[in-house]
């Protein structure tokens, strides 16, 4: 290549990799920094950890970056091996057995874990990166975080569980299907028992352009920025295109596609107290003979999602939404002959129950979300994409770990195809395995 047209084709990528201080806060100081022996026009990083980073799926932490170069991941080998273990387990295997989980560092962003099972066996991996789901109540939580931030409510304000409440009665709202409601529901208990209608109501108070903001924030709808050619961008409308309809179900998940490493992003925020934490998954990259051509370096320009209050409050309800002592009793949701006792009385249980692990700290939220028909927006009747995303140690969070699966409905069998089925047990199970809580005896 001509050394000219060389030295404007670096110049113009690192014009590019400037640019990309918009969204959450990159700029090129998250690109590390390079060896004093290497000119900047002589080597190109973004092409060398493209090639580390296609190595993805091979499960190690020491790649071939081409050329002769090596390069450090942030993988975690023995703990990606454990969870791709559980992972598998917890499969349905009565629908696809396709599951995918990630655990981010809260500290630092390091992505130690990509674990995936089942699919096709030329399906693009890693699916934390490459597939796209509707993440349902997942979102909610960042409903809540920024109408908390806006002060437009606290955790303890109460809204009306009606559907067809006059003030919102310019918007189609939508139902919370067979759940047992009381009349108001605090937003704290909205978000721990999933109310769709409260949930909505909060985003409409909250408004579509803070709705898309804080969002956008939180990474929603933008790549996490670690370099992988194949990562998906997810799909999210600017709010300008946000009909009556979207305006209720944006807010609650629906309407909108996202990759796991992005909502496991916006939990590790949440966890940092609202400060924006960046992924990454190249640690160092070495040439052949051993010199160090790269190193990881976190970014200066951190973006504060919402403040810190508002992560803070948010947190508290999230492990609210995770009792260890919630694993017995009526569930909130009708028997087949419901008994005929005033509403008031009767009492819920968290969704996100089955993910309690004794002796420590729990914090996180369930989803449970129709999958689409193929080239369709139509519904499935049965298939479900479940999901938990959750951190801990809540009083310390160090690790986020995000759990899906796509699961079917089995009559006779409750939960097994919610989010605070199949997930949720897996999560737990991943936390126990890694150490944390109490041993049986």
């Amino acid at each position: 290549m001509n050394p000219k047209v060389r030295i404007l084709k670096n110049t113009l990528m690192t014009a590019i990799g400037l640019m990309s201080v918009a969204g959450c806060g990159y700029n090129s100081v998250r690109d590390g920094t390079m060896s004093k022996d290497e000119s900047i026009h002589s080597i190109d990083i973004p092409a060398i950890k493209d090639a580390a980073l296609s190595n993805l799926a091979t499960n190690k932490c020491i790649v071939s970056a081409g050329g002769g170069r090596e390069a450090e991941l942030t993988i975690d080998v023995s703990m990606q091996r454990l969870v791709s273990e559980v992972l598998t387990r917890h499969a349905d295997t009565n629908d696809t057995g396709v599951g995918w989980a990630t655990i981010l560092s809260v500290k630092d962003g390091a992505v130690l874990v990509l674990a995936d099972c089942g699919g096709d066996a030329d399906a693009p991996r890693p699916f934390a990166l490459t597939r796209m789901f509707m993440p349902g109540h997942l979102l909610s939580t960042l409903t809540v975080a920024a109408a908390i931030d806006a002060d437009i409510a606290t955790p303890n304000t109460e809204l009306f569980t009606n559907s067809l409440e006059a003030y919102f009665s310019d918007y189609k709202l939508p139902s919370d299907g067979s759940h047992i409601w009381e009349s108001t529901l605090t937003v704290s208990n909205a978000l721990t028992y999933s109310s769709n209608v409260v949930l909505a109501k909060l985003g409409i108070l909250v408004g579509r352009d803070m709705e898309y903001k804080i969002l956008n924030n939180f990474g929603i709808g933008i790549r996490s920025g670690i370099g992988f050619a194949g990562e998906k961008l997810g799909r999210m409308l600017p709010p300008d295109r946000w009909c009556r309809l979207l305006r209720t179900r944006i807010p609650i998940g629906q309407g909108v596609e996202i990759t796991s490493i992005q909502i496991a992003r916006a939990y590790a925020t949440l966890a940092n107290h609202g400060l924006c934490v960046d992924p990454y998954v190249v640690r160092r990259i070495t040439d052949a003979s051993g010199t160090t051509l790269y190193t990881h370096t976190a970014s200066t320009n951190k973006v504060q999602a919402v403040s810190r209050n508002a992560a803070d409050s948010t947190c508290a309800i999230l492990e609210g939404a995770v009792k260890a002592d919630d694993l017995k009793g009526f569930d909130g949701l009708k028997d087949e002959n419901p008994p005929d006792i005033a509403k008031s009385l009767v009492p819920r249980r968290a969704t996100g129950r089955r993910a309690a692990v004794d002796g420590v700290r729990v914090a996180g939220k369930t989803s449970t979300m129709q999958r689409t028909k193929p080239n369709s927006y139509e519904y499935e009747f049965d298939k479900f994409t479940a999901s938990f995303a959750g951190f801990f140690p809540a009083d310390d969070p160090k690790y986020v770990l995000v759990v899906c699966y796509e699961t079917r409905r089995i009559e006779g069998v409750p939960y097994i195809h919610q989010g605070g089925g199949r997930p949720a047990m897996a999560f737990a199970e991943v936390v126990r395995r890694m150490g944390y809580g109490k041993t049986k005896q």
